[in-house]
């Protein structure tokens, strides 16, 4: 019967050959293929079926057509991965398929080409960095609001997701100008002489660092932190730089039922920036004056000091007795410990109302915390017998205000006594003048640094015009990452002409060229292989892989040279700029996209998990650390999966994956470090790391299809295809589904659903034993119905756990080596990889597992490859 059907077709495709240029550019399928193809694949894949929109109903292929490369690569992968046809289906003779699949290979690599003509935009991070790079400016930041970048098959470097939108036109043209305004600013008028008044009620209120009490501010924290210790007008501003007459009124606030205060408080005016964090040190700003501010009485302090343009003043109490650092607090409450045993009983009973040591820390901040304090204080029937310095509660109290739960939660509540009964330092006005006179600020003197630096200095004699050409073959080969030619001198120097022909001054007529370049498509688009060659290509491209920054001088010398496309050169300069540290933007990015722990910023895990930011960041540091580990140290790829290190601190590895660690001498609590851990555990690798089981929930309850799907994209390989548009959303019976095993059986029921699904479900189920934090358990929540988490994978393997699956994933190492090499790749080039590229990727995993497997020497090799080095 599928015989005659096949004749059929074969008749019917005969006689329409002729209709249609399409027809006439295709290559006929030998027979035999088209009879094996009909045989084993056609019931699921014609015309009418369309399984998983797949049409395999051909009797000839256009191996020019993008699409069809596409769709035979597809099934010559699920052929070769045994996923077709499936198990249940009848299956073809061993010298059917590697016919089928020699066939489909030699076609494949024939017409595939590798490389690709898109251009790609520099995404937000290259674009930062490049203007870091061209002016010399490290702490350079994009203003509030600066468009972000789209994704594309995972990665904001990929040139489909990074269209040139209107809104980033537009703020590339801000930016532009806001560069060129500090080069070549304005004229500006003289300054105006201002006065400023502030009162309390004027200044801005941080935390628990200041309260306004009638007329007077209260500060009582020495924290190096600003925001939990100081105070600043807010609505003050320098615009000129200059000197400035400033005046403060301040006095002491002391009661008889507060802590005691001997001597003079010591009242600190700085120079704030105003667009530094408020989590700047204060250190970090200038100090203008200190004052001793000796009594009671309000006292007035008068100076003169230089201000800047964009900065504002700042106070701050620097030898009060509160402060938010650590150990600073925790000595502090010791020492009241010790005086006063009722204090000790009430926060024992705050902290611990249960009576156990199960710190409750989130109802106890800032004035609600004090005041539940203080009542306990008060209490006369309040319980004394656990309020000795040796009891564990106390000990745990101790740890706290050690710790940054301590520093940001009871910190703040124990502020509220100072502001009550004191010592605090009361500010009662500030007066702020001038300028008196002009002085010379960091931004006149940047400015000049960056002028200096772009123009460079004009020798006696010298003409504008063959300045301008001296400035230009400077400027335009670095603002455009390569060589560029006479005429596009030309081009620049003209334009500057004919500004000055205009009546513009030569600043003008820079300020021009310079927002010219920098709105350029060749400023803002990656470097291609021009008429400047490959190497000056490899070179930006190597360059923003590994760093995220345009090429150096020593790699932009070796690209005018041509030593790069040439011996082992690429290879030595890929090892001088691999990243070394986990903070690498490298790491950082490729990390953060690859395994999706950038999500980790938008996931705020349950307070029934106690997994506070503390741990979160404990948990994002163990991934890119363990990361960075591998590949400086060219682990094998199985430590991937398997690997008998991770990087966490003990009380980490303890309460959250119950592995017991040797608490370090040396180091503090919270150190994260390199620390052992078995191999074939349950714990360990990526599968098993909490920033990652994190990143595929929600923060409340696991989602066994988003990890499975991130499984099968970012661990095996083989993402499913996007659900049809014309599939609406699940809306399943789950009647009598008891458990999230049973839930998922019931949505695949839907037959539009189910072939996906077979293949996302099981790999989330086997991860079920984790919960939304990364914590083991046993039973699934509210039912208590124990977890299976049991599954057959693609290859008819069965296992019963995330430790089998990990150990058949080790037993299939270069799966996930493939997978790997096809993500950096993706990244480092823009591009999704074509069937060519990633045969070659295939050969270089083959090769690099021969010997060693190591992940440096994959990457290595990576870079080394025709996919990378192709324009």
């Amino acid at each position: 019967m599928c015989g005659l059907i096949f004749n059929v077709k074969r008749w019917v495709m005969g006689a329409l050959g002729g209709l249609g240029g399409l027809a006439m550019a295709a290559t006929p399928i030998p027979e035999p293929l088209q009879r094996t193809l009909s045989t084993y694949c056609l019931d699921c894949h014609d015309a009418s079926e369309r399984k998983g929109n797949v049409n395999l109903d051909q009797m000839a292929v256009d191996w020019t057509d993008p699409s069809q490369q596409d769709l035979w690569a597809r099934a010559l992968d699920s052929l070769e991965r045994g996923l077709m046809p499936p198990p249940r289906k009848r299956q073809p003779a061993v010298s059917e398929r590697d016919s089928l699949a020699a066939y489909l290979e030699q076609s494949l690599l024939r017409h595939v080409t590798r490389g690709s003509s898109a251009p790609k935009r520099l995404n937000q991070a290259e674009y930062k960095a490049t203007l870091r790079a061209l002016f010399h400016l490290p702490e350079f930041a994009l203003p509030p609001g600066f468009p972000g970048d789209g994704e594309s098959h995972g990665f904001d470097t990929v040139s489909e997701g990074l269209l040139l939108s209107p809104a980033h036109a537009e703020a590339y043209q801000n930016v532009a100008l806001e560069l060129a305004d500090r080069i070549f600013p304005p004229r500006r008028p003289e300054a105006e002489k201002m006065v400023w008044n502030a009162g309390p009620g004027d200044m801005v209120l941080s935390f628990a660092a200041a309260t306004v009490h009638g007329e007077a501010l209260r500060l009582v924290s020495k924290s190096e932190t600003a925001f939990r210790s100081c105070t600043w007008p807010s609505r003050l501003e320098v615009r000129d730089s200059g000197t400035y007459r400033i005046a403060v009124d301040a006095s002491q606030f002391r009661t008889s039922a507060g802590r005691p205060f001997e001597g003079p408080m010591v009242l600190e005016v700085r120079a704030r920036d105003l667009t530094a964090s408020d989590r700047t040190n204060v250190n970090q700003f200038r100090l203008l004056k200190e004052m001793e501010v000796g009594g009671e009485a309000r006292e007035r302090f008068e100076f003169e000091a230089d201000l800047f343009e964009g900065e504002t003043v700042l106070l701050r109490w620097a030898n009060a007795e509160m402060t938010h650092d650590a150990p600073g607090l925790r000595d502090l409450y010791r020492e009241w410990f010790q005086r006063d045993r009722r204090f000790l009983a009430a926060w024992q009973k705050a902290i611990f109302p249960a009576g156990d040591l199960r710190a409750q820390l989130t109802r106890l901040r800032g004035r609600h915390g004090w005041e539940t304090v203080a009542k306990l204080w008060e209490d006369p029937e309040l319980d004394l017998r656990q309020a000795t310095m040796e009891a564990k509660q106390t000990v745990q109290i101790l740890e706290i205000a050690n710790s940054f739960h301590g520093t940001t939660s009871i910190a703040d509540a124990l502020c509220h006594f100072y502001h009550e009964r004191g010592p605090a330092l009361q500010f009662h006005g500030l007066r702020v003048e001038g300028p008196l006179r002009r002085v010379e600020g960091p931004e006149d003197r940047l400015r000049l640094r960056m002028r200096a630096g772009l123009l460079g200095e004009r020798k006696p004699g010298q003409s504008q015009e063959a300045w301008v050409e001296e400035i230009l073959k400077r400027l335009l080969p670095r603002a455009f990452r390569g060589p560029v030619g006479a005429d596009t001198v030309r081009d620049y120097g003209a334009l500057v002409e004919g500004h000055c022909r205009e009546g513009h001054s030569f600043e003008e007529a820079m300020h021009l060229v310079l927002r010219t370049v920098l709105t350029s498509p060749r400023f803002l688009y990656h470097r291609g292989a021009d008429g400047s060659g490959a190497d000056c290509a490899i070179a930006n491209r190597l360059s923003y892989f590994l760093t995220q920054g345009p090429p150096d001088e020593r790699l932009v010398r070796l690209a005018e040279e041509g030593g790069l496309s040439r011996g082992p050169q690429l290879r030595k300069e890929a090892l001088r700029l691999l990243p070394s540290r986990s903070e690498a933007p490298f790491i950082q990015s490729f990390v953060g996209q690859w395994l999706g722990t950038r999500r980790l910023a938008n996931i705020m895990p349950d307070p029934r998990f106690r997994f506070d930011e503390s741990r979160v960041r404990t948990a994002r540091h163990e991934t890119e650390r363990f990361f960075t580990e591998i590949l400086n140290r060219n682990l094998p790829m199985s430590d991937f999966i398997d690997p008998d290190f991770t990087y966490s601190t003990p009380e980490f590895l303890q309460r959250i994956y119950g592995i017991a660690a040797p608490r370090p001498g040396s180091k503090s609590p919270g150190t994260v470090e390199r620390l052992p851990i078995p191999r074939g555990g349950r714990y360990g690798g990526l599968l098993g790391q909490s920033a990652i089981l994190m990143a595929t929930a929600n923060g409340v309850d696991t989602q066994p299809v988003v990890r499975g799907v991130w499984v099968l994209e970012n661990i095996l390989g083989t993402p499913p295809p996007p659900p049809p548009k014309n599939v609406p959303a699940l809306t399943p019976d789950t009647r009598g589904s008891t458990s999230p095993r049973a839930l998922l059986a019931a949505h695949t029921r839907d037959a539009a659903c189910a072939g996906c699904h077979q293949r996302i479900d099981p790999i989330g189920l086997v991860l079920e034993h984790y919960d939304p934090v990364g914590q083991w358990r046993t039973r699934w929540p509210k039912t208590e119905i124990p977890i299976d988490a049991s599954c057959v994978l693609p290859d008819g393997t069965q296992i019963q756990d995330p430790v089998e699956f990990k150990a058949w994933l080790v037993g299939h190492i270069d799966q996930f080596s493939q997978c790997v090499g096809e993500k950096l790749l993706t990244y480092a080039t823009g591009r999704p990889l074509n069937f060519a590229e990633k045969r070659e990727v295939r050969a270089i995993v083959r090769r690099n597992h021969a010997r060693g497997n190591g992940f440096k020497d994959l990457l290595l090799d990576l870079i080394e490859s025709e996919t990378f080095c192709s324009p």
